[in-house]
């Protein structure tokens, strides 16, 4: 397409796509740099990092750092990258600083303390203005206060349909808002922040191992960013990473509640009944790796879903859900269960047989031989086929409980590749000229996932991009 053909309806220097905590802070950082700024949100702003719960990575700026990331990379990121993204998220809390807000510390730190250099991982969170303020709703509250402040305009409910290109680079992007096309010149660039694909089926049963996965956050999150890339030969990244704890799904909500038990005594138990891991032992982000394995006897992921089994002391401990996670933060989960209990949510018996009936384990019996077994493990306190230690193995008391277990995104991490600036790469891997990316569409976490490492990157390589296309010459 020749620009010079397009009757152009707007034209800023810089069209900010998705407006996220990264699409935000690169529109912030350009417009402090002197270039007028435009930014379409598909939906009403804050995407997953006004959802997220608690905190933001910022790095100890040393080799040990860079180590450390290296290894959870294993392989999938080059060591440019890593330098970028240290030397600028080393930097967080003296942005939150800038922008006028407070960072407090945010334990635990790192997500794999065995691995060298995990001191090197410190996380915090904005300070809440509002008690009980979750770390998302406080980061995105700070970022919105300072897109009103500069009086950045921001096309809401309005999609990306095109992004343009003429002799080679980036011009422009052509987007529907209110059932009208608009095309919007950008005279230096193009930032591609629209988000993950946790709502995309079609992406989910081709990248992802095992389904069905479910999500926890922004329904917008459809892929839409990956596509447009996709459509000007963008090559991909990092399109099976994910961050995904485990969490249940009901009908009755198109998003998931994750998993949150008030105390040990629970199991986990395949679709035969059985366990299959050291359920306490399970690294939060990673949780989705224990459930893939694929059954090649019955041709089937056996433990998607899996079942959550747990007793009556744990079920009047407290809610087995984090109260106010992600999209379902409006609904109230009952304080002992007992309102999921009665919705139908969660099954109930006093015999493990027909427990195990009414969540259609294909054995009753071994459901029972299971709960037998792990009674004596508690007894002995020695789990010998999975290594839970003794502090956790607490006997069953009174009912049985138990419903479905999913893996559930909280973000998906793959997307267009980027280059150590920020630059969108082609299949060959060379700069599509003046088109940038940050955020869940290609994010820089290839393979394990430490915890604040989205909102992280979202605030530093924010930063690092809008500097970036701030700085490419004007097009005439």
């Amino acid at each position: 397409m020749q620009s010079e053909s397009i009757v152009w309806d707007e034209e800023a220097d810089v069209v900010v796509l998705g407006c996220g905590a990264g699409g935000a802070v690169a529109a912030i950082t350009a417009f402090d740099a002197d270039a007028k700024v435009i930014v379409i949100e598909k939906g009403e702003g804050g995407g997953n990092s006004r959802l997220a719960t608690m905190a933001f990575l910022c790095p100890t700026n040393n080799a040990s750092a860079r180590e450390h990331i290296k290894r959870l990379s294993f392989g999938t990121l080059g060591e440019d990258v890593i330098d970028a993204y240290v030397n600028w998220a080393s930097k967080n809390v003296d942005y939150i600083s800038e922008l006028g807000g407070e960072a407090e510390t945010c334990l635990p730190g790192a997500s794999f303390p065995a691995l060298s250099g995990s001191e090197t991982m410190l996380r915090y969170r904005v300070k809440a203005k509002i008690d009980g303020e979750l770390g998302g709703v406080s980061l995105w509250n700070l970022l919105s206060e300072n897109l009103e402040r500069r009086h950045i305009p921001i096309h809401h409910h309005a999609v990306a349909k095109k992004i343009v290109r003429s002799g080679g680079e980036i011009v422009g992007v052509v987007i529907e808002k209110n059932n009208k096309s608009l095309n919007i010149r950008a005279k230096r660039g193009v930032v591609l922040a629209t988000g993950g694909f946790e709502y995309n089926e079609n992406f989910k049963r081709e990248f992802l191992a095992g389904y069905p996965i479910f999500a926890y956050g922004n329904p917008g999150n459809t892929g839409d960013g990956i596509k447009l890339a996709q459509e000007l030969g963008a090559d991909l990244w990092h399109m099976k990473a994910v961050a995904a704890p485990m969490g249940f799904k009901f009908a009755e909500f198109e998003s998931a509640f994750i998993m949150r038990m008030p105390r040990e005594g629970y199991i986990l138990v395949d679709q035969n009944g059985q366990r299959f891991c050291n359920e306490t032992g399970l690294e939060h982000y990673s949780m989705w790796m224990a459930v893939t394995s694929f059954d090649m006897e019955s041709l089937r992921f056996s433990r998607i879903p899996c079942f959550l089994v747990f007793d009556e002391k744990t079920r009047l401990s407290g809610p087995i859900t984090r109260i106010g996670h992600g999209t379902n933060r409006a609904y109230r989960w009952s304080l002992d269960n007992s309102d999921e209990i009665r919705r139908g949510w969660i099954a109930c018996s006093e015999d493990p047989k027909e427990l195990a009936r009414k969540l259609g384990i294909s054995s009753e019996g071994n459901l029972s031989q299971t709960l037998n077994a792990y009674q004596e493990a508690c007894e002995v306190g020695i789990d010998e086929k999975f290594g839970r230690s003794k502090e956790t193995l607490a006997k069953f008391e009174g009912k049985y409980y138990a419903l479905p277990l999913w893996p559930c995104l909280l973000n998906t991490q793959g997307g267009p590749k980027r280059n150590a600036r920020g630059e969108i790469l082609d299949i060959w891997g060379n700069p599509i000229r003046r088109l940038y990316g940050v955020g869940e569409a290609g994010s820089i976490w290839g393979f394990l996932y430490q915890s604040g490492g989205n909102l992280g990157e979202c605030l530093a390589l924010g930063r690092m991009v809008g500097a970036n296309v701030a700085a490419e010459l004007t097009l005439g």
